[in-house]
């Protein structure tokens, strides 16, 4: 069978959920303000080149199963609030997590990732650089982000979130000073 690949968006909200239509169609389906949230978080997995990103909301109820990362701040088309977004990593604390990873060379383990098989110890590296530079970046300082995203990406070369920000980082230093309006720290997400 050929590898299917997708993208997920994941928003925990209260929801309508059911049978809506008349006696001759009916169509099962999800309404509500955070079904749409969801969808615009599976459409922001292109700008991050991430597989699935969820909200605060979701990161927040699944913290004690899951291990995310921090993506960032982001306004999404046809909202005004922004939303910290997350990026699902792995579960947290799973005995056979181990186990089921594949061995690399000399006895490291390797997790899935955005599609790819990573060293273990690497995405953890990584993920670490990018922590700090996403916490500067959010503060208004990505002159200071930077080199934290370039580390990320010397320790883990495809990881695509330290990709993205490093040109976030460097688009927002080239209009610095000329910009509309002063950097803010949040990604506005425009597709």
């Amino acid at each position: 069978l050929p590898e299917v690949r997708f993208r997920a968006g994941i928003h925990t909200a209260r929801v309508l959920v059911g049978n809506y239509g008349c006696d001759y169609r009916i169509n099962y389906t999800a309404l509500g303000d955070g079904v749409n949230l969801a969808s615009r978080l599976e459409a922001s997995n292109k700008v991050f080149g991430t597989v699935v990103m969820v909200s605060e909301s979701t990161a927040d109820s699944a913290a004690m199963e899951f291990q995310f990362r921090k993506l960032g701040r982001i306004l999404v088309p046809g909202k005004v609030q922004i939303v910290t977004v997350y990026e699902l990593l792995q579960e947290k604390d799973d005995p056979t997590a181990d186990a089921n990873a594949e061995p690399h060379e000399g006895g490291e383990q390797k997790v899935l990732h955005c599609w790819q098989w990573i060293p273990k110890d690497l995405l953890r590296r990584a993920v670490q650089a990018y922590v700090w530079g996403i916490a500067l970046y959010i503060n208004e300082d990505p002159r200071g982000a930077l080199p934290w995203f370039r580390e990320a990406l010397s320790v883990l070369p495809s990881d695509q979130p330290s990709k993205a920000m490093v040109e976030m980082c460097e688009a927002a230093a080239a209009t610095e000073g000329r910009a509309a309006t002063p950097f803010d720290g949040i990604i506005r997400v425009t597709k």
